[in-house]
């Protein structure tokens, strides 16, 4: 796996090659570790929500007192990019 800073996505984006021994196959499906946090995500779950199952929305982070939690969880934004050479 290599990184490198990416040249769109933002000023914190950064992009990850990934190696055949990066992918898992499970139940899910094909699944990765969040570089951010280490959750085992589906490659079906960054596709549809772009997000790791570490992540909480911010509807979710709030208590039943309406305070908010101290660590919100994985606040990665993921996604995949498929490139291919000719």
């Amino acid at each position: 796996m290599s990184d490198d800073s990416a040249t769109d996505g933002g000023a914190n984006a950064a992009r990850m090659e990934l190696g055949p021994d990066a992918l898992h196959e499970t139940d899910e499906g094909y699944v990765v570790d969040c570089p951010s946090c280490g959750s085992t995500v589906s490659l079906h779950q960054i596709v549809e929500t772009g997000h790791c199952p570490g992540h909480l929305d911010a509807d979710r982070t709030e208590t039943a007192e309406d305070q908010q939690l101290e660590d919100p969880g994985c606040t990665a934004s993921l996604s995949l990019e498929l490139v291919w050479e000719e």
